[in-house]
Parts: C-alpha cells; sequence; structure tokens
C-alpha cells in the first residue's frame, strides 16, 4: 500500500499532543450535541464556529483552527471540515484505541446501519489521515490517493465479500495496520495491546542478543556481575542512573536466590543472599565471585522492557491508565478494572499516582511478588538450572540424585517427623532408578528439562505421594 505518513511538514510539537490527550470521549460527544444543535448543516467551520464548538477541549484553539484549516470558497478564506476535527479530537484523545477506533466509526457511519460502505469508508480514511497529518505536522497526502487508498482498505477489511464493513472487520485491520499502529504510538502515545506485545518480542530478542555477546566477550558460560555492572551502564546511559543500579542490584538478588534454591540455610548461597538484602552497598565485596545466567538476567530484563514498552513518552512514568497495559504484558492475561486500582495503591509507594519504573521493578523483585509468582515448575527449572553448569539445557545423568534431592528439599525442610523424611527418601531412590532405567534405555548420557519435568509429571500417576509433594497442580 506504500507509506502513508511521510516525513514532517512543520514542527512537531509534543506539547500539544499532551494537551489533547487529556480529551475525554465524554467532552467530544458534548461538542458533537453542541454542532446537532447549531451547526447541522456545516460541512465546514470558520474560526468562530470552530471555537464556538470546541472551546471546551482546549485553550489553543486558534493554533488547532490554523493547522486543521484549508483554503475553502471563492474568497479563500480558511476553514475546517467538521468531521476531519472530531476525528482528530478522537484519535488523538486520552482514550483506548478501540474506543477511537469505535467512535470514528460511527462518525462515518451515515446511514446509521452499523456497517460503513465503500464511499463512507474512502470518507473515513480522507477525513482520519488527513486529520492525522494536519496535527503531527506531516505532509498531507492527496485526496485522490488517499481515495484510491480507501478503495483498497475496503477491499482488505471487506472478508466475507458482503459489501459491507462491519465495526470488527475495520477494528482487526486497524490493529493489524503496523504503519497505523506506529503512527499511534508516536503522535498520540496510544498503543494496542496486539503492537505492545509485538514489541515486547523484539525488545526480548533483543536483549537475549545482547546478553549472548557478552557471554562471547567473556569467553564463559555466565557474566561476571562486576563486568555486567559495566554493561548495564553503556547500553541504559540515556536513562538516570538510579534506575539503573536498581536493576542491577535485583538481577544480582535474583541470582543469588536462584542459586540458594533447595540450599540449606548455612550454606554459602543462604549467606551471601541475606547479606545482600541486608546492605548491598555494604556488600559489594561479594559482587566479584558473583556470575549471572542468561536465564537469570532475562527474567529480571523482561520486567524492566514491559516497563519501556509501556512508558510510550521515555519518561519514566506511568499513570493509572497505563497500568491496565503493563500488567497485560507482563502476566498474558488482561486486568480487570479492580485488580488494576489495587496493584496502583500497591505499587504507587510514594502516592503521587504515578508508577516509576523503580517502583515497578522494586514491587515485582519484592520476596512477597517472588513467592507468589514462584510455581511448583518455576522452582523445579531453578533447580535444574543451578546443575546446567555450561548452560547448554542439558545435565550429565551422574546429577540425577543430587537433583532429585535439591528438588525436594524445600518440602523434607518443613516435614517434622522422621518417618515423613524418610518417606521422601525413598520416593527419591524409586525416581531415581526409574529415570535411569529410561535414559539408559535411550542411550542417553545426559537429559534435559523437558524430559526430566514429564517423567516427574508422569510419575505422579504412579506415586500419589508426589503430586501432593510437588503440588504440580497449581500451574
Amino acid at each position: 500500500m506504500g507509506q502513508i505518513f511521510q516525513k514532517h511538514a512543520t514542527q512537531f510539537d509534543p506539547s500539544l499532543i499532551v494537551k489533547l490527550k487529556s480529551i475525554t470521549m465524554r467532552e467530544l460527544f458534548d461538542c458533537v450535541d453542541t454542532i446537532d444543535k447549531y451547526y447541522p448543516q456545516n460541512c465546514y467551520l470558520n474560526l468562530e464556529q470552530f471555537d464556538d464548538i470546541f472551546a471546551t477541549l482546549t485553550d489553543n484553539c486558534i493554533d488547532l483552527f490554523n493547522r486543521l484549516a484549508d483554503q475553502t470558497g471563492e474568497d479563500g478564506k480558511l476553514s475546517v471540515h467538521t468531521f476531519e476535527a472530531l476525528a482528530a479530537f478522537a484519535i488523538f484523545s486520552g482514550e483506548s484505541f478501540e474506543t477511537k477506533c469505535m467512535f470514528v466509526f460511527r462518525l462515518f457511519d451515515f446511514d446509521l446501519s452499523n456497517t460503513l460502505e465503500e464511499q463512507e469508508m474512502v470518507s473515513t480514511l480522507q477525513c482520519a489521515v488527513r486529520a492525522m497529518c494536519k496535527i503531527a505536522g506531516l505532509v498531507i497526502p492527496t485526496v485522490s490517493l488517499l481515495e484510491k487508498l480507501g478503495y483498497v482498505c475496503f477491499q482488505m477489511m471487506d472478508e466475507d465479500k458482503n459489501k459491507h464493513v462491519d465495526f470488527d472487520e475495520f477494528y482487526e485491520w486497524t490493529v493489524q495496520y503496523d504503519e497505523l499502529q506506529e503512527f499511534m504510538l508516536q503522535y498520540s502515545g496510544t498503543q494496542t495491546y496486539q503492537y505492545a506485545l509485538k514489541r515486547m518480542v523484539n525488545a526480548m530478542d533483543e536483549s537475549e542478543q545482547q546478553f549472548n555477546k557478552w557471554l562471547r566477550e567473556c569467553k564463559a558460560p555466565q557474566v561476571p556481575a562486576i563486568k555486567l555492572q559495566q554493561n548495564l551502564y553503556a547500553i541504559y546511559k540515556g536513562i538516570d542512573q538510579l534506575s539503573i543500579d536498581t536493576l542491577f542490584y535485583m538481577i544480582i538478588e535474583y541470582t543469588l536466590r536462584s542459586k540458594s534454591i533447595g540450599q540449606e540455610d548455612t550454606s554459602q548461597q543462604q549467606k551471601d543472599l541475606w547479606a545482600w538484602k541486608a546492605d548491598h552497598k555494604k556488600n559489594q565485596h561479594l559482587l566479584s565471585n558473583i556470575s549471572v545466567k542468561k536465564s537469570d538476567y532475562l527474567d529480571i530484563i523482561r520486567a524492566w522492557n514491559v516497563y519501556s514498552i509501556t512508558d510510550v513518552n521515555q519518561l519514566s512514568i506511568i499513570n493509572i491508565k497505563d497500568l491496565k497495559l503493563l500488567i497485560w504484558l507482563y502476566e498474558d492475561e488482561e486486568p480487570d478494572y479492580f485488580r488494576i486500582n489495587q496493584e496502583m495503591q500497591t505499587i504507587d509507594t510514594n502516592h503521587n499516582n504515578i508508577i516509576e519504573r523503580c517502583e515497578w521493578m522494586q514491587y515485582l523483585c519484592s520476596e512477597e511478588s517472588m513467592q507468589r509468582r514462584q510455581t511448583p515448575q518455576v522452582l523445579m527449572k531453578k533447580v535444574f538450572d543451578n546443575y546446567d553448569e555450561e548452560q547448554c539445557g542439558l545435565i550429565p545423568i551422574i546429577y540425577i540424585d543430587k537433583l532429585l534431592r535439591d528438588t525436594f528439599k524445600q518440602q523434607m525442610k518443613k516435614m517434622k517427623d522422621f518417618k515423613s523424611i524418610q518417606s521422601v527418601n525413598s520416593l527419591i531412590q524409586q525416581l531415581k532408578v526409574e529415570f535411569l532405567k529410561q535414559v539408559k534405555k535411550n542411550n542417553q548420557s545426559h537429559f534435559d528439562w523437558p524430559s526430566y519435568y514429564s517423567f516427574l509429571v508422569e510419575a505422579t500417576k504412579t506415586h500419589s505421594s508426589l503430586n501432593k509433594l510437588l503440588n504440580l497442580n497449581r500451574d
């Protein structure tokens, strides 16, 4: 289809976009009522009429009028197309992308059929794109180009070929049109979950490639903590130091926590974890003996990337409207209104009604939050990773006895009677024999996580106590 949104014709004014984003749909509908009551026949509005209708939305009507206006009529006076104005205010408002789409869709549904016919689609595209380009200061495509584009888009949206496009078809197309989504992100600070998820996948790919580069530079299966700290300062030099320090400290704590899973309270790993949590600034000497593996790094950097993707203005500030997307991206499940308000109160520790990057990171990496997200499968995987010294995803079968014991160590620590502990020890021996029999049958010298986990899940069918012990039903 070619590129609709091209280079800047005039200077882009971010402050104007910020002001427009405060507009709500309720306020815009009040403007529609004013048009219906006083200007029902006006396709174009002069400055006085424009100010009469939209003065409640902005204190800068003259600037907006000049941006949206065209020379019309023989006298060459400036006027604004009524539908372009309404489309502009809707598109740059602070409402969700779906709400904006619904407003624009209904605006051009002239026959009130709840569908758009071909000519209505052409009008939609012409007014919406021209309005968007004028506000953003981009080169405005010609009317003839947009007309041709409108016909093409209609054919693409009309999947059932009934010569009508309903809202679902209209919305689905706009969500999948990356150029439109990028425009909405850059100029109106709006993004859909689908587009944010696509950006998130790309961000995680970049983070993994970055870590792999560091591994190659270190020529080791893990990155030394001090080297990692230097690398983080280098790649995030545009972000405040407090946020980068918080990220680094969380990665180190997470790494120490991972290594301490299944260890005794008197182990060095547990001592290091407690010392770091008590005062990481006084225990910087621990860094010389700590290396970070890729899986731990990606677990924490995922929280960092989710925030970056949601923070479209890159100001390290997220309000309650953005919190829904933030949680949705991180958990891959849409939160309800109650959950959003509850989390806002929990995360916003300084009660300023915004979520700063440090607050988000500290919330996700807190002991309570970690425990809430540590399903049995996640904990078992971390124990497995501790034995994957080469970071290749494979463990020699000679470690199966230690791996099984570490897998059950936390549960055994909670047992107070000798009989229960003896029963678990007996179960471990049975599982060890069964697993070795399985891997030797396939002539394996190593095993991976999927085969180990699948074995334990299958074993719950023949060992009734195993399912209760692992609590796999939580997954």
